[in-house]
């Protein structure tokens, strides 16, 4: 009985242990984690809310970013724009350090619905950058012994002088080879170390029906004043010019045309012929 109850106890603990694992394991890539190791994380997300509220949001974005200090959240860029009919297109992007870039934008995230924002769209990548890094590592090594033999070569004093200039433009070559593999090698260690964050905002109300009912009435709102102010701008642009014609047809009726017709009845008889004064 005691062996039966303590393997119950046993049992309990474990099945205890395995419902709180999920709560407390932390879901963000990190640099530790076998899973991620090596890999480059990038991470966009999309948001639908009112126009009105998208600045508001977007500053609360870049507002979290620079709490988290320059040395592991750095915006790289910000733009707002308007369109004709009122809807507002932003964006904010940002280099977070890779350890805590899913968790800021999943704060992210969560305070954005908070303010009534919809995630319409996230997108998570990743690349493996330990791979380039290693293949990097591998041209500057080549380079690198290509240039001792070179130098080797270019040491003999017996070398031809066409010879020489082959191996030193060879030379210049093989050191281009190993700066752009010493560049590749330093951005693929910091892409593992630092993961790019960007957020895309859009005017609307989200997903759902009655969502779209009020988009929908918000476009034909927005219609109906685009038709208006075009309406507007036709009476503004072609006015004068019709105005101006109106009044010279006022004028030949009301005046032009009575003063012909008397210049035409003295200036002729009734039988067609010219009225002669003398």
């Amino acid at each position: 009985m005691r062996t039966f109850v303590t393997s119950v106890g046993i049992a309990t603990l474990t099945l205890a242990g395995c419902s709180k694992a999920p709560e407390e394991a932390d879901p963000g890539p990190t640099l530790g984690n076998a899973s991620t190791a090596g890999l480059a994380f990038t991470y966009a997300y999309n948001l639908t809310l009112p126009a009105r509220a998208i600045d508001e949001l977007q500053e609360a974005h870049a507002a979290a970013c620079e709490a988290l200090g320059p040395q592991r959240c750095r915006i790289t860029g910000i733009t707002y724009d308007v369109d004709r009919a009122g809807d507002v297109s932003a964006s904010l992007s940002a280099n977070v350090a890779a350890p805590l870039a899913r968790r800021f934008g999943r704060d992210a995230v969560t305070a954005a619905e908070r303010a009534g924002a919809t995630l319409t769209g996230a997108h998570i990548g990743g690349t493996e950058a330990a791979l380039e890094e290693s293949a990097a590592a591998g041209q500057s090594v080549d380079a690198q012994t290509d240039l001792a033999r070179i130098d080797r070569e270019l040491a003999r004093s017996d070398l031809p002088a066409a010879e020489r200039t082959e191996l030193q433009a060879q030379r210049a070559g093989r050191l281009a080879d190993q700066r752009t593999a010493a560049a590749a090698r330093s951005g693929a260690r910091d892409s593992i170390v630092t993961a790019p964050v960007s957020f895309n905002y859009a005017t609307g109300r989200g997903s759902g029906f009655a969502n779209q009912l009020r988009d929908s009435g918000d476009t034909a709102l927005n219609s109906a004043a685009a038709t208006f102010g075009a309406a507007i701008w036709l009476v503004a642009a072609l006015g004068p010019p019709f105005l101006a014609l109106l009044v010279v047809i006022l004028l030949w009726i009301y005046f032009a045309r009575p003063l012909w017709r008397r210049l035409l009845a003295i200036t002729a008889r009734g039988d067609g012929t010219p009225y002669d004064p003398a």
